[in-house]
C-alpha cells in the first residue's frame, strides 16, 4: 500500500514537472517572440529616425539650392532693371535728337520754300540776265560773287534738308528697336520674376518641414543672401557709375593678365581645400583654409578701397561676411574679403592700397565654421570664378 502511495505520488510529481515544463517552455517561447517583435518595432523607429534626419538634409540641401536659384533670380532682374534704365535714358536722348531735326528741317523746308516763291516772282529772269545787266566790270564781279553764294546757299540747303531727313528716318528706326529691345527686356524681367516666385514658394513648403533649431539656421542664411544681394547691388552700381565716367580701364585679355597675387601672404593655391567653383550652391568664391591660423590678408593688386565693414546683428554678434573689405582694382575688377578676424581691417573706405598691402587677418567671422578666407573676384558688378585669377 505504501509503495502503491508512493507510486501514485511520483506519478503526480512527474506529471506537474511535466505541465511546469511546458508552461515554462511556452512562456520562453512567447518572450522570445514577444522581444523579438519589440526589437523589429525598434529597428522600425530607428529606419523611420533615420530616414526622418536623412529627409531632412535633403530638405536643408533643397533648400539651400533654391536659395541659390532665387539668388540667381534677383541678380538677374536687378541686372534686367540696369538695362531697362538704360535704355530708357537711351530713348530720351533718341527723342530729343529727333525733336531737334525734325525742328531744323522744318526751319529748312520753309526757307526752301521762301526761296522758291523768290524765285517765282523774279519771272523769267535768270542769273544770266543779272550779270547781263552789269554796269560796269566791278559791278559785274560784284554781282557774279552774289550769284555764286545763292547758288551754293542753294545747294547747302538742298543738301541740309536731304541730311536732316536721312536723319530723322535714322532716328525713327533707332528709336523703334530701342522701344522694342526695352518692351523684351521687360517681358524678360516678368518670365525671371514669375519664376522666383514659384522658387519662394517651394522653398518655403520645405522650410515650413524644418524643426526650430532648423529654422532659426536658415533664419541666418537666408539674411547672408539679403547682405550678399544688397553688396551684389552696391559693387555693380558702382562698376556701372565708373564704367560711365570712363574711370575704368578694362583688360581685355585672360584672367592671368590681371596680374593678382594670393590674398593670403605666404600662401598659395595648395591652401585650398576644395578648388571647385562653386564649391557648393550659392558659394560666390573660393575659402583658402588650410594653414591660415594668423595669416596676413593682401591686397591682390592695387586699387581703391569701396567697401570696409563689419555685418553684425542688433545684439552685436557677427553675421554674413563678418569683417570683409572690397577693394576696386580700376581694370573691370573688383574683389572682396570676409570672415576676417575681429578688429583687424587696417584700411578704410577711399583709402589707396598698394598690391601686397596688408588689410587684415584671416578668422571666422560671421557665417563661418573655422577660420579661413573668403575671397571673392567681381567682374564689371558680376561674381566670376576666382581661380583662374589666381593662376589656376
Amino acid at each position: 500500500m505504501r509503495r502503491k502511495i508512493i507510486g501514485i505520488i511520483l506519478i503526480l510529481v512527474i506529471a506537474l514537472s511535466s505541465n511546469i515544463l511546458m508552461v515554462f517552455a511556452a512562456n520562453k517561447s512567447e518572450l522570445e517572440a514577444e522581444n523579438s517583435q519589440l526589437q523589429n518595432k525598434i529597428d522600425e523607429t530607428e529606419a523611420e529616425l533615420g530616414e526622418i534626419e536623412s529627409n531632412l538634409t535633403g530638405v536643408m540641401a533643397q533648400i539651400q539650392e533654391l536659395t541659390a536659384e532665387i539668388s540667381g533670380y534677383e541678380t538677374e532682374i536687378f541686372n534686367l532693371d540696369l538695362q531697362i534704365s538704360d535704355f530708357e535714358d537711351k530713348i530720351e536722348v533718341e527723342e530729343k535728337n529727333l525733336e531737334k531735326a525734325e525742328e531744323d528741317y522744318a526751319n529748312q523746308k520753309e526757307a526752301l520754300e521762301n526761296r522758291l516763291v523768290a524765285l517765282y516772282e523774279m519771272g523769267e529772269t535768270t542769273y544770266l540776265d543779272v550779270l547781263l545787266s552789269s554796269a560796269s566790270i566791278s559791278d559785274f564781279i560784284s554781282r557774279y560773287y552774289l550769284v555764286s553764294e545763292i547758288a551754293e546757299y542753294d545747294n547747302n540747303l538742298l543738301e541740309s534738308i536731304e541730311k536732316n531727313k536721312n536723319s530723322i528716318e535714322q532716328a525713327k528706326a533707332t528709336l523703334e528697336n530701342s522701344k522694342a529691345e526695352i518692351e523684351n527686356l521687360k517681358n524678360s524681367k516678368q518670365a525671371t520674376a514669375d519664376a522666383l516666385k514659384a522658387s519662394q514658394s517651394v522653398k518655403q513648403q520645405y522650410v515650413d518641414e524644418l524643426s526650430s533649431e532648423q529654422k532659426a539656421l536658415q533664419d541666418q542664411l537666408d539674411q547672408f543672401e539679403r547682405d550678399k544681394q544688397e553688396i551684389q547691388q552696391e559693387l555693380a552700381q558702382i562698376a556701372r557709375e565708373e564704367a560711365a565716367s570712363g574711370g575704368t580701364t578694362v583688360i581685355q585679355g585672360s584672367p592671368s593678365e590681371y596680374g593678382y597675387i594670393f590674398p593670403v601672404a605666404g600662401l598659395s593655391l595648395s591652401n585650398i581645400n576644395n578648388k571647385n567653383y562653386p564649391s557648393y550652391a550659392g558659394h560666390t568664391g573660393v575659402d583658402v583654409n588650410i594653414n591660415v591660423i594668423g595669416k596676413s590678408v593682401v591686397a591682390v593688386k592695387s586699387g581703391t578701397v569701396v567697401t570696409s565693414k563689419a555685418l553684425k546683428n542688433s545684439d552685436g554678434t557677427y553675421r554674413s561676411y563678418g569683417e570683409y573689405i572690397v577693394i576696386n582694382h580700376h581694370d573691370g575688377t573688383m574683389t572682396l574679403y570676409a570672415h576676417m578676424l575681429a578688429g583687424s581691417r587696417t584700411v578704410q573706405e577711399g583709402q589707396t592700397v598698394e598690391q601686397g598691402q596688408v588689410i587684415g587677418t584671416v578668422g571666422s567671422t560671421g557665417n563661418s565654421t573655422g577660420p579661413h578666407l573668403h575671397f571673392e573676384v567681381r567682374r564689371n558688378g558680376v561674381c566670376v570664378n576666382p581661380l583662374p585669377y589666381l593662376g589656376y
